[in-house]
């Protein structure tokens, strides 16, 4: 490592990354559009050598091409962010005329939910909604994190209904909360839906029991709900509507284990409905807690669906956080902030192994489960997998980097500075004395956004070039034929790709116009259900499956 005293000039490198967004955004606006019925909507991809859009192939053998507008939220705070720094308002008014397309056309006559989400989509070229059967054609939002501020811009009051829909048609029994991530487009809205009465349902002192409920109180789910709830306050004062938010983010704090703060995954256990199987590989929710069936004989009580620490770790430690932390840059709450901050160190300083840089699968008591060989079938895993660490991947930094510039907390600068060495990128004494690497490999755009964000608070320009040098691996690693893509192999390109806003993202600060951008917080959307896949009916997501396709030889 070297002490970089002065950043890159960075004229030409950005002019260089404008031009290649420039031309990401004009192949997508040339190729996305329905040919046999043009429409300002988009596909969510489309293969980069044919332009076909991404097609679901549904098992009854019917195609149909995918325009899933919140997959595409990415892809709004790219064109609004183009503008910013280019101030060219193009792009802006390409994202206006598609945003008012969707709304004026694919809202629930009823109950005022959008055509959208997890299970929902748009044929591009029919211009009719679709669905899955195998999901009961239901509303779903998981750490999609929509851009209301935006769309409440171009559509106020079908945003607003919007909204308080998603939550009265999530929330099955106000005073269980028994809410989940599936919502009836059929149900009546409410106006007065954040009116109803708060009470707690989770009781710490009788951890590790939590309430038995029919919805999955899963928290990428419960994320989504929170977040607008949150905005909805702000774009219309409604204090309710701010409580609600806070109190359901509540019961997932509640949930949390009492002795080691270490976070919950659901707030709930499901509700055994029906005789479990003899077959471990079914393992629908009906048949009560999956990690109770699954771990219950050898661990006990501890073994509930909440409890566990060594499944996908991003809905916890990446996606809540951003979007509690977004909420909570625009509206201040000591005692939430805590709970956030409260929340990671709490974790990290059980689970993060520092010699080796990898977090350790556990359950939320601090039980170590590296190594432990799956004794039968079930939810986490076949029979006979070993549970190993997962690798502290650079996105992991963002979260982390976010919740010191609100705080100025040492001990999350002290994990910082570790996490940065350990990743070989920089070392931090304080946020004055910064040593950073001369060169590195990493081309992660949470990443670019978190040393972006670091060199803007800390005002370095040793993080600055840093920082450059990761973009710079993006621009390289993944423009492709005009194209942000995951490869020059992958066959399709995806509208919600991270990798332009984060360039936005360095250029905006650079620019000092960071303020006006919008905020990189989510991965983007996915589509979820049955698909015929090689003569097989199998339930998939497209960012699994479709998105990782490669070009044929």
């Amino acid at each position: 490592m070297a002490v970089a005293t002065k950043a890159l000039s960075s004229d030409g490198m950005i002019l260089d990354w404008l031009s290649a967004i420039r031309s990401h955004v004009e192949q997508i606006q040339k190729h996305g559009h329905s040919t046999s019925n043009p429409t300002p909507l988009l596909a969510d991809g489309f293969d980069v050598i044919s332009f076909e859009p991404v097609t679901w192939q549904f098992s009854d053998g019917h195609q149909a091409a995918v325009s899933n507008f919140a997959s595409q939220q990415n892809w709004l705070r790219t064109l609004i962010a183009l503008s910013v720094v280019t101030g060219d308002e193009t792009y802006r008014q390409q994202a206006d005329e598609h945003s008012q397309y969707f709304m004026s056309n694919y809202v629930h006559p009823k109950s005022g939910l959008f055509f959208w989400g997890g299970h929902r989509f748009v044929n591009l070229n029919t211009l009719q909604a679709e669905g899955f059967e195998s999901k009961a054609l239901m509303h779903e939002l998981k750490h999609h994190l929509p851009l209301y501020d935006y769309l409440a811009q171009i559509d106020r009051q079908t945003t607003l209904n919007f909204i308080q829909s998603f939550w009265h048609a999530h929330v099955e029994d106000w005073q269980s909360l028994d809410l989940g991530r599936h919502g009836d487009y059929e149900k009546m809205p409410d106006p007065d839906v954040f009116k109803h009465l708060r009470n707690d349902v989770v009781d710490p002192s009788r951890w590790p029991e939590l309430p038995e409920t029919k919805g999955l109180t899963f928290v990428n789910a419960g994320t989504d709900l929170i977040f607008a709830a949150f905005t909805f306050a702000r774009l219309t004062g409604d204090k309710n509507a701010a409580a609600w938010g806070k109190h359901l983010y509540r019961q997932y704090v509640l949930a949390r284990n009492p002795d080691t703060g270490m976070p919950a995954y659901q707030f709930s256990s499901p509700l055994q409905r029906q005789p479990i199987p003899a077959d471990d590989r079914q393992t629908e929710s009906w048949y009560g807690d999956r990690a109770k069936r699954q771990f219950g004989p050898e661990f006990g009580e501890v073994a509930r669906e909440a409890n566990v620490l060594f499944r996908d770790m991003r809905p916890l430690l990446i996606d809540n956080p951003l979007a509690m932390l977004e909420i909570l840059r625009q509206q201040p709450d000591e005692e939430m902030m805590d709970w956030v901050v409260s929340g990671l160190k709490s974790y990290y300083q059980s689970a993060y192994d520092v010699e080796s840089n990898t977090l350790r699968p556990m359950w939320n008591d601090g039980q170590d489960m590296t190594g432990y060989r799956l004794l039968r079938d079930g939810y986490y895993g076949a029979k006979d997998t070993v549970l190993n660490a997962f690798p502290l991947e650079p996105d992991y930094l963002l979260p982390l980097v976010r919740a010191w510039n609100l705080t100025k907390d040492p001990d999350l600068l002290t994990l910082l500075s570790v996490m940065l060495k350990r990743l070989d990128l920089a070392y931090i004494t304080c946020a004055e004395d910064i040593v950073s690497a001369d060169t590195t490999d990493l081309a992660s755009p949470q990443l670019l956004v978190a040393l972006t964000e670091l060199a803007e608070s800390c005002d370095s320009d040793a993080l600055f070039t840093l920082a450059a040098k990761v973009g710079n691996n993006l621009v390289r690693r993944h423009f492709h034929r005009g194209l942000f893509v995951e490869s020059a192999q992958h066959r399709y390109v995806r509208l919600d790709d991270l990798v332009p806003l984060a360039l936005l993202t360095y250029i905006g600060a650079r620019q000092q116009q960071g303020k006006f951008l919008p905020t990189l917080l989510t991965k983007g959307g996915y589509l979820h259900g049955d698909f015929q896949y090689y003569q097989q009916r199998k339930t998939i997501f497209d960012v699994e499956v479709i998105y990782t396709s490669l070009l044929p030889n």
